[in-house]
């Protein structure tokens, strides 16, 4: 679970975090890229008060270059960055270059590889703020995109439904489209199990419809509030400027011209 090598001497240090849903691989390097510390931490609260601990034990962090900022290493670096630790998001191994046939993941030389990025002169990004109403904008949109998928999911599951239904019943609905098909199956919800079916599909779509126009709005309304500027450009209504300030996050300044 850790391997350490090369004594650490007191000074400033570069840091890597290869980042897991269960688990965070960290490098910390010296000031002349000699390996100080790999270790392997647990995803938890407190799994990150000990890699902050390991950290702080092995020198001043000059930078910490982390895997997955936005999403496995979201927490942690919440944690770190209100330890007032220089977090910086490192670019993924599979982003950057292909590995041979064969040859697998191995977390301790991807926290190495993110590490060294964190020496002078390489390229790193800004990771987004994760406690700002940009956040909040990406849960909408992300709960909006569900609802989304679960209407069209009980659209295709209907059409598909009535493609073997009898005559009688597939004519009724014949040439219709989409909203009006959903909103008229109802009609039908007492005509055996099929019918039943139908109906049941119908509810989900019209509860699917409500959530995404629900969420919508909201999104409009903190746009609205925070950043009436992304709704004012020309043909962006709001799904279109929620996907710009979750691109964005709360620092813009991630976003290059």
């Amino acid at each position: 679970m850790q391997n350490e090598s090369a004594p650490g001497a007191r000074g400033p240090v570069f840091c890597g975090v290869d980042t897991h849903a269960d688990s965070h691989w960290l490098c910390v390097l010296d000031w002349r890229g000699r390996k100080v510390l790999s270790r392997q931490f647990p995803a938890d609260a407190a799994g990150y008060e000990a890699l902050a601990g390991a950290i702080a034990a092995a020198g001043e962090p000059a930078c910490v270059a982390m895997e997955g900022t936005s999403s496995y290493g979201a927490g942690l670096t919440r944690h770190l960055a209100s330890l007032g630790m220089p977090v910086r998001e490192a670019l993924s191994p599979a982003r950057t270059q292909r590995r041979r046939p064969g040859q697998g993941k191995c977390d301790e030389a991807d926290a190495e590889r993110a590490a060294r990025a964190a020496m002078p002169g390489s390229r790193l990004g800004t990771p987004k703020s994760q406690d700002g109403w940009v956040d909040g904008v990406r849960c909408m949109l992300a709960a909006r995109s569900g609802a989304v998928k679960a209407r069209t999911s009980a659209i295709n599951t209907a059409r598909s439904l009535l493609t073997t239904a009898p005559e009688g019943l597939r004519s009724r609905f014949r040439g219709m489209g989409g909203p009006r098909l959903m909103e008229e199956l109802p009609s039908v919800r007492a005509e055996g199990a099929l019918g039943a079916a139908l109906g049941a599909l119908a509810d989900l779509w019209a509860a699917a419809r409500d959530a995404a126009l629900d969420m919508e709005r909201a999104i409009e309304a903190s746009l609205e509030e925070n950043c009436p500027a992304l709704l004012a450009m020309y043909g962006c209504g709001p799904v279109s400027a929620a996907k710009l300030a979750v691109a964005a996050g709360d620092n813009p300044g991630r976003l290059r011209c």
